[in-house]
């Protein structure tokens, strides 16, 4: 702050030679044609010759060298409060933005995702199912994507998420260019304020150890594919082996379950723009093997 303060006096400083040089050798010091009666000012008697090629351009020059002089100080000055002013606002506009997203984060998302965006439940959007849907957490959002080959730009996904929604789950649509009740500013505030409360804790590959496929299905997949696997953001796995080639042979069901292994492991990008996220580093080896387990149980004809 003091480095701006003597910025802004040199500045001043400048601004005072400014217009001590415009009235003592530039344009200042001569008005030009005085008012003679009802003459036009087109019409009036200019100075002479002499004084034009004189006086006149020894003024004219003087009048550039103080601009020029003026210029290579407020040039420089101008380049060094710029940047700060320009963070300042930013810092400020950040500041007001996640203020109104903490704001609609407790009118629209708290019911659901928790008041601290660890999580919650929200009600089944199947009406003869009693049992809540898993709302996943959204403070460590950031932590669970980085590095994920199918979400490039984890602030767009979750602008994304936000404005379209998740058919087939309890997250309804919210932008309002898809019918929801929002802006684009209100959601960009969310955002922002989810961005502010990120924690790098995500739940540890540990947490899984020795629960049953159906439970680790049902806390990581069922929010995607339902809980029955029948499919709701993401597709149906009822007969997940048959569309990866299992044909009854050792061989086609050995190479289902390789496929349904690196997918799972590995993630993939699905047209409904909600990316399956990888799993090899959220679950163990073995946790993922009870969930291929509990695939397998439950596969069309199984």
């Amino acid at each position: 702050m003091e480095s701006r303060t003597v910025a802004v006096l040199i500045l001043v400083l400048a601004l005072g030679a400014f217009g001590l040089a415009y009235f003592v050798v530039g344009p200042g010091k001569r008005r030009g044609p005085k008012p003679i009666g009802d003459i036009p000012l087109a019409m009036r008697p200019y100075h002479a010759d002499e004084e034009l090629e004189k006086a006149g351009l020894e003024r004219a020059m003087s009048w550039g060298v103080a601009l020029t002089m003026f210029m290579a100080v407020f040039l420089p000055v101008y380049w060094m409060l710029e940047p700060e002013r320009i963070t300042d606002e930013r810092e400020k506009f950040l500041e007001r933005n996640v203020a109104l997203g903490e704001t609609e984060f407790a009118s629209a998302c708290i019911s659901c995702h928790g008041a601290d965006a660890g999580g919650g439940t929200a009600p089944h959007p199947d009406p003869n199912i009693d049992a809540p849907w898993p709302a996943p957490a959204l403070n460590n959002i950031v932590a669970r994507y980085t590095g994920d080959p199918n979400v490039v730009d984890i602030r767009a996904f979750m602008i994304q998420t936000i404005k379209q929604g998740r058919p087939g789950t309890p997250m309804p649509t919210w932008g309002a260019f898809y019918g929801g009740g929002m802006n684009d500013q209100q959601i960009e505030a969310i955002v922002d304020y989810l961005y502010s409360i990120q924690v790098d804790a995500v739940p540890e590959p540990e947490a899984f150890r020795g629960a049953s496929g159906a439970d680790v299905f049902q806390a990581n997949c069922a929010r995607c594919h339902g809980q029955d696997a029948s499919g709701a953001v993401g597709p149906s796995l009822l007969d997940v082996f048959g569309r990866f080639g299992d044909d009854g042979t050792p061989e086609g069901r050995a190479a289902a379950i390789a496929a349904v292994r690196f997918t799972i492991e590995n993630g993939r990008i699905v047209p409904t723009g909600a990316p399956m996220p990888a799993w090899k580093d959220r679950l163990t080896s073995d946790a993922i093997d009870r969930v291929i387990e509990y695939l397998t149980s439950i596969q069309s004809g199984a």
